[in-house]
């Protein structure tokens, strides 16, 4: 296997409100898609709607081995922008960030696991922890403290600037430092 053939997630700007056409028309090309949603409720003049709508309006993620004909084929979709994220490589120009695993495996828990999800527009710093037990458990985030005392983790997306919390048990967290991951 060479190196081009290894997969790696990377953000895709999309226009908003064409996020879920992106994600159909992107994985109809054979290529996987991943566009986190949280369901909301609207109140309606006559009613209470339950919706889904994407976590990171604007963004989905998108997991191949990026090559220049893939990328071209991609942007070119009239619902997608470009991919998020260059850094200059010696001799070779630029190529996309990519986004490490962990990230998108603990915001897939965060998804499945059901709790409310509050989206956050900044990136916060703190303890980074792991979830040892529980729905969350194997997470990777930041703790934040509530002024209530109540704590929530944070998965962070730096390349977004972004973030999605919860709510969280301070029994179900191992520190780093506990980890020996410092």
């Amino acid at each position: 296997m060479s190196p081009d053939d290894i997969t790696k997630w990377y953000a895709l700007a999309v226009y908003t409100r064409q996020e879920k056409a992106a994600h159909e028309e992107i994985a109809s090309l054979g290529v996987e898609s991943f566009l986190p949603t949280r369901q909301t409720r609207k109140l309606w003049s006559d009613r209470i709607k339950q919706s889904s709508e994407p976590l990171f309006p604007g963004y989905l993620f998108v997991n191949l081995a990026l090559t220049a004909e893939l990328r071209v084929k991609i942007i070119r979709l009239k619902q997608v922008q470009d991919l998020v994220g260059r850094q200059k490589v010696t001799g070779a120009g630029s190529m996309a960030i990519h986004i490490p695993d962990q990230q998108i495996d603990s915001l897939r828990l965060l998804i499945g696991s059901q709790k409310v999800l509050e989206p956050t527009q900044k990136l916060i710093k703190g303890t980074q922890v792991r979830i040892s037990q529980g729905p969350l458990k194997g997470a990777h985030g930041v703790i934040e403290q509530e002024p209530t005392g109540s704590r929530r983790i944070i998965v962070q997306l730096p390349l977004l600037g972004r973030g999605v919390k919860t709510e969280l048990s301070a029994d179900d967290v191992l520190s780093y430092e506990e980890l020996g991951l410092n």
